[in-house]
């Protein structure tokens, strides 16, 4: 019986830590919503709005995170660094480096034309709004990145709470057995 009451134990414990995640998740998107809706109401109506979405085909956005799931079933957030080439570039160049640029220049003049397809974006869509985006909308995103991380506790916990539900059931159904042998052995005597 005392396994059962530790497996008893374990589950409620998961279902209260599952519980406290699921608040803090949801009081984390709020914020970054109210954050986003002051940044749109400082900014004007007009500075946030759907014309900032990139068009179907126009431009590429690669995403910063991706999950992975590991070898002992659980998930976790991978992020990845930002292209250097695709932020804020430096205007003043060297003498150096513009003697290489115009022999450069001189030498592929063809070449030098781009490509024909999708325009290259930053990955970091806060610089869409230039170099100074509103400080709400940046604390917006942090937000929102960091309900990601909680989303993926989230799952990795109801994976284990599952786990040990299911050895809990397993549990009860043994214990469940083993009462019902010793009645029919209690009524046969």
């Amino acid at each position: 019986m005392a396994v059962s009451d530790e497996a008893v134990f374990e589950v409620l414990d998961k279902l209260s830590d599952y519980e406290q995640l699921l608040i803090e998740l949801c009081a984390v998107i709020q914020d970054g919503h109210i954050l986003f809706s002051r940044a749109q109401y400082d900014s004007g109506q007009s500075a946030i709005n759907p014309t900032f979405l990139p068009e179907p085909g126009q431009h590429v956005i690669s995403p910063t995170s991706t999950l992975q799931l590991t070898e002992n079933q659980t998930f976790s957030l991978v992020t990845t660094t930002p292209d250097p080439k695709s932020g804020v570039r430096k205007r003043k160049k060297e003498k150096k480096e513009e003697k290489e640029d115009e022999e450069k220049k001189d030498s592929n003049k063809e070449a030098d034309k781009p490509p024909p397809g999708p325009i290259q974006l930053a990955d970091d869509p806060l610089n869409w709004f230039g170099l100074m985006a509103p400080t709400s909308l940046v604390q917006s995103q942090t937000r929102f990145k960091a309900a990601i991380e909680r989303v993926v506790e989230l799952s990795n916990l109801k994976q284990e709470l599952n786990r040990k539900l299911g050895q809990f059931e397993d549990l009860s159904s043994e214990f469940q057995e083993k009462c019902t042998v010793e009645n029919t052995e209690s009524h046969e005597d």
